[in-house]
């Protein structure tokens, strides 16, 4: 570590610790493994003539010896004047201490751009957001969730169903009660930071995007910490959709005329690592010139519009599967799944079904509100004030109203499902009230008749001829007999 990299982390201990105080305590207290552990690399964009250079870094020591040749400074104060700009995007996954050091230190980047990284996305945090600057286009923070295609071994289910990443960054892992009402693939939620330096006179330009790592071989248990392995790769379980739910990312209106082009447009990220996502992308699309910062992160942009539709495509075929019975086949229509209610899983009152339904109510209205928070950060409200110029791109617009109308979809069937099965209940309730009182009636009735047929008893017995055995016993019984039959024929 070199006297800026001191400085900067004295930065980070002292100005940060009053907002960030989980923060600063692990990233001090990162172990010299820890502190290597993550993935860096750096894409310099080119002319529309030049390929875009990546470059990997193996270790912080590279990416120092890189960040020391090559300080943008430097290169536009001796460059000269006909040279072409250096547009340079560092994508750094996870938060290891000495590559965050190394470029916080040498891009002048404000400590808190990493802090807000760490923080946990789905815990209660205030500091994670600018408010006295909601959106601008020199840098962004993206909340989202995602889905899981990993399992975890039975037994550790029976403990928790939340575990913690074995990451730096703060992050946790959601599974699904296997005998729950809804099983599915474990969730997690994450953050994608995007940061900018000023443009310099002859064009020049440095940004960093910070990613979060995907799940590694081990997740740690709440609250004992212990280290349990996972499973890569979707299981067999029947319950959990195994359809592909991430929309096409670009739709041509015809191919090109080249058909040896047409291979470019089969390629797919894999949605396992936003980090190899990117790069894998930038490398295999067509090169075009990149004159601003945010148009570097056009892919990852793109990459979180299309998780958050699979993520909520998901949650929607969820909650058609909580109606499914064996009345109700795989292929029955959306447009029936309250059809036979009665007859479905919730028909009936039980603590799991209402905490479900107050749940999803719940985490609706809070995953709503942080994608409004996400359209704010990147500018997407129209503007009537606003130039052409200034507005973001038609795709992104498109795509994240598509994301506010998919919300609202799944929020109104929430709302369904809770509205029916609330009054159905109820329903069900007023029906036994009602069966309860007519039995509690009948036996009223019963006993008053009695009452008459109690008193002839007692007086006929009170005679010796009418007691059992005597030779006027019989009266009893003929007295008794169409009282019975009466009774026996009114109910």
């Amino acid at each position: 570590i070199d006297d800026k990299e001191r400085q900067y982390m004295s930065l980070i201990e002292n100005d940060l610790q009053p907002f960030y105080p989980k923060f600063v305590t692990a990233f001090t207290s990162q172990s010299p493994v820890e502190r290597e552990i993550g993935r860096c690399a750096v894409v310099e964009f080119g002319s529309s003539s030049d390929r875009h250079q990546t470059m990997h870094f193996i270790n912080s020591t590279n990416l120092h010896d890189y960040l020391s040749d090559s300080d943008i400074d430097t290169v536009c104060t001796h460059a000269p004047a006909d040279s072409p700009p250096r547009r340079r995007l560092f994508i750094l996954e996870d938060l290891p201490a000495n590559h965050t050091l190394a470029l916080g230190s040498r891009l002048r980047i404000p400590p808190s751009f990493f802090a807000r990284q760490w923080n946990d996305p789905a815990s209660p945090t205030f500091n994670h957001r600018d408010i006295f600057k909601r959106s601008s286009s020199s840098q962004f923070l993206l909340r989202y969730a995602t889905s899981n295609p990993v399992t975890i071994s039975a037994q550790a289910h029976t403990q928790t169903n939340v575990y913690v990443f074995d990451t730096n960054v703060c992050r946790y892992l959601h599974t699904y009660k296997p005998d729950g009402l809804v099983y599915d693939e474990p969730r997690s939620h994450h953050t994608l930071s995007f940061w900018s330096s000023s443009i310099k006179v002859n064009g020049s330009w440095d940004a960093v995007l910070l990613v979060d790592p995907p799940p590694t071989r081990y997740v740690k248990c709440v609250p004992s910490g212990e280290r349990v392995p996972i499973q890569h790769g979707a299981g067999v379980d029947s319950r959990i959709t195994r359809l592909f739910l991430n929309p096409e990312l670009e739709l041509l209106q015809e191919l090109p005329r080249d058909t040896s082009q047409w291979s470019r447009y089969r390629s797919m990220p894999q949605y396992v690592s936003l980090f190899d996502d990117t790069l894998l992308m930038i490398t295999s699309e067509s090169q075009h010139p990149v004159d601003k910062p945010i148009d570097a992160v056009e892919i990852p942009r793109r990459l979180i519009i299309s998780t958050l539709m699979a993520f909520l495509r998901r949650r929607y075929l969820n909650l058609l599967a909580v109606q499914r019975s064996h009345l109700r086949p795989h292929h029955a229509m959306r447009h029936d799944y309250l059809y036979n209610f009665s007859e479905g899983y919730m028909s009936k009152w039980h603590d799991e079904f209402y905490n479900f339904v107050v749940g999803t109510i719940s985490a609706m209205r809070e995953f709503a509100r942080e994608i409004e928070d996400n359209v704010v950060a990147l500018n997407i409200r129209p503007s009537r004030k606003r130039p052409d110029a200034g507005r973001p791109p038609q795709w992104e617009s498109d795509g994240w109203k598509s994301i506010q109308d998919l919300t609202q979809l799944v929020d109104s069937m929430i709302n369904s499902l809770a509205t029916s099965y609330l009054q159905y209940i109820s329903i069900q309730e007023a029906r036994v009230s009602n069966a309860n009182a007519q039995s509690l009636s009948k036996i009223t009735v019963l006993t008053m008749l009695f009452i008459p047929l109690s008193t002839v008893a007692s007086i006929f017995s009170m005679g010796g001829d009418f007691l059992p055995g005597e030779k006027r016993a019989w009266v009893f019984w003929v007295v008794a007999t169409p009282v019975l039959l009466g009774l026996a024929w009114l109910y």
